[in-house]
């Protein structure tokens, strides 16, 4: 019986994984299959650990005195029910208990946690094998068991109440105009300057403008309504919801905070604004992409690359790759127009005009 038990234990979350459709561990594959394999690279050795203690207690517990053996059943069903209980979304539903988020269906529901999983399991098992062995625990007792769920999901709700100020990014996404970009978080405090400044300093990696060839502009909206964040309805951020904003901008890398809503976008042009109107007012008659070609140009007249240049800023992206790509721009030209051509001519003027042959950026 036991060794039918200790192989059951083994294979259970793997059947149970693959009958609810999860995905192996490392993301590829079915968890049925990579359950099953107790080695590094697979799922499976998340399982070893609680598996060795299971067996440990079934292979001993005809040893262990019946004051013990007999609480052997209510401590398997303690431990399923806790590890049943940890694998509620709490995100969810202290966001539901918490703030004006009124999710879709019901507000508890449950993450699929291999690991809580496998200790879910084999704590089944172990209760099983208890009932099959007689030990009997006082039905009394059992009604300890209701203290759990409610223990857990208490103590979670009260650490995060507790925590201090909460703050959960949401979408970024991007406005308009090219290289521009609106981050949204939500956050449970009023506004701080200064605690709202440290969460953003200890995030450096986040909607900083001048690290992100993509971004130029970048507004950050402190949001105080997880509804918006949860259900996207990012069109009704306004002076009611808006917190704080802060507005970052690439060509001085400078920082603008301010409570409540702000507009950090009005009057801000980015490159490729100040290359269409560049390439609107002054142009060649040779066609657009000459146009553009020049626009860069004279975008770039004033601006000096330093030799060691290493960055993501837009304007210095774009005067670098004038520079770099001189040449097979020009070959490009001759392609389409001819070595003879209007174009090639003007182009070639202009970067001899221009110096971009004796300019480097030490970067190739």
């Amino acid at each position: 019986m036991r060794a039918i038990i200790i192989v059951l234990m083994w294979i259970t979350p793997a059947i149970i994984a693959g009958i609810l459709g999860w995905k192996g561990i490392w993301g590829a594959g079915s968890a049925l299959t990579e359950f099953l394999i107790p080695i590094p690279v697979a799922g499976g050795v998340f399982h070893v650990p609680s598996y060795i203690v299971a067996v440990t207690v079934i292979l001993t517990a005809h040893r262990l005195p019946e004051s013990v053996t007999r609480l052997l059943p209510l401590i398997a069903i303690a431990v399923l029910l806790t590890a049943q209980t940890l694998q509620i979304d709490f995100e969810r539903l202290n966001a539901w208990l918490f703030t004006d988020y009124s999710p879709y269906g019901s507000p508890l529901r449950f993450d699929g946690n291999p690991l809580l999983l496998f200790i879910s399991t084999d704590a089944a098992w172990v209760f099983i094998y208890a009932l099959l062995k007689g030990y009997v625990t006082p039905a009394r007792y059992y009604l300890f068991l209701l203290l759990i769920p409610v223990a857990v999901t208490g103590l979670n709700a009260f650490t995060h109440k507790t925590a201090g100020p909460q703050f959960k990014i949401g979408v970024s996404q991007p406005v308009n105009t090219r290289g521009q970009v609106m981050h949204v978080v939500y956050t449970s405090a009023p506004y701080d300057e200064p605690t709202f400044s440290a969460w953003l300093d200890s995030r450096s990696y986040f909607a900083r403008p001048w690290t992100n060839p993509n971004e130029e502009h970048a507004a950050i909206y402190f949001i105080n309504s997880m509804q918006i964040l949860k259900w996207g309805k990012y069109d009704e951020i306004d002076d009611r919801n808006t917190v704080a904003t802060f507005c970052l901008y690439e060509e001085d890398q400078s920082i603008i905070k301010q409570a409540g809503h702000l507009d950090c976008f009005s009057g801000r042009r980015t490159v490729n604004d100040r290359l269409e109107e560049l390439a609107a007012m002054q142009s060649t008659g040779l066609g657009k992409d000459i146009d553009y070609w020049y626009a860069r140009l004279k975008l770039c007249e004033d601006i000096d690359i330093p030799d060691d240049y290493v960055s993501d800023i837009r304007l210095l992206d774009t005067c670098r790759s004038l520079v770099v790509y001189r040449e097979r721009d020009l070959q490009r030209f001759i392609g389409k127009y001819g070595v003879d051509s209007d174009q090639v001519k003007f182009v070639q003027h202009n970067i001899e005009t221009q110096g971009l042959a004796d300019k480097t950026t030490g970067r190739h």
